[in-house]
């Protein structure tokens, strides 16, 4: 595609919505209809591939200062969705949506490399008794301003509040609570309360 976006894109039913985007060596992989994938303008997307393989899914990435490189977003199954804020940031990744959840992700967040998010398992877990399955997806909410650090996993129903700091190599699976505070280890607890961050050296 272009480098340089002002345009709408249309595969069928499904849509990719781009207005001032700055895309490099970005892939498309769209099976189904009524996808919609929107990016918001002045964002630079540098080496990522987008893959959606279900019906009436929706990947929205926000504009401003945004930059997204080596980062493979993969929606799978119907309405499976990801929503990221303006201002956004992250070196290199794997976000993954199924099953109909959602991946929420606020504004002005940065991400280091290797991060991953999962809303699900993508195979499933059978209790012996009932012959059930019991992993279900669950959504993931991340709050504005949180930076995760390298190597991060964010796993299926995990909530973190604004502000908030993930160590290295940490695993979050499940509510970080408290805004303004470091998180950390594995799986990830509260490390120090009334804290925050600044992507510059002040």
């Amino acid at each position: 595609m272009h480098r340089n976006n002002s345009w709408k894109y249309s595969i069928g039913s499904n849509k990719i919505l781009n207005r001032g985007v700055f895309l490099n060596g970005v892939k498309f992989k769209i099976k189904g209809a009524n996808n919609k994938i929107i990016i918001g303008e002045k964002a630079r997307l540098n080496n990522c591939e987008v893959i959606l393989l279900g019906n009436n899914c929706t990947l929205e990435i926000g504009g401003g200062c945004t930059i997204v490189s080596n980062t493979q977003f993969w929606l799978q199954d119907d309405n499976s969705a990801i929503f990221i804020g303006n201002d956004f940031t992250i070196e290199s990744g794997h976000i993954v949506s199924t099953e109909g959840q959602k991946i929420v992700i606020g504004n002005d967040c940065m991400f280091s490399n290797d991060i991953e998010i999962r809303n699900g398992d993508s195979h499933s877990i059978i209790d012996v008794n009932t012959k059930q399955r019991v992993n279900p997806a669950q959504s993931v909410y991340i709050g504005n301003h949180v930076w995760l650090t390298a190597h991060t996993r964010i796993l299926k129903g995990s909530q973190i509040a604004h502000s908030c700091i993930i160590g290295n190599s940490s695993v979050v699976s499940g509510k970080l609570e408290v805004a303004n505070a470091i998180y950390g280890g594995m799986p990830a607890i509260l490390l120090k309360e009334n804290r925050t961050w600044n992507r510059y050296k002040l």
